[in-house]
């Protein structure tokens, strides 16, 4: 049987109604994409689909993970968004959007 917390002590180990989700992101580029087409593609990404959800992206281009900027969730909606977005882009060979893991874990 698992310890029991109180909300205290919920809300300090992020259990519970406080527990915090995210997801890992893969991203490959085509062959012959330059470091200037690659640093134009991270900035829209942040400006078009991170920023305007609430989100911050941590890592690099080709491997990192997102989460939400205040105490919350990266919900269902945002991961087929952020999915749409990177299939629309033609520097993208391939990406993954991995599935929603506790941030805190």
């Amino acid at each position: 049987m698992g310890k029991r917390h109180n909300l205290r002590q919920q809300k300090k180990l992020h259990l519970g109604p406080f527990r915090e989700l995210g997801c890992y992101l893969e991203i490959a580029l085509h062959e012959g994409i330059d470091d200037q087409a690659a640093n134009r593609l991270v900035m829209a990404f942040i400006e078009e689909v991170v920023e305007p959800r609430g989100l911050i992206y941590g890592g690099t281009l080709g491997f990192g993970y997102l989460c939400t900027a205040a105490p919350g969730n990266v919900s269902e909606d945002d991961r087929a968004a952020i999915a749409a977005w990177l299939v629309a882009r033609s520097e993208v060979a391939t990406h993954t959007v991995g599935e929603l893991v506790d941030a805190w874990r």
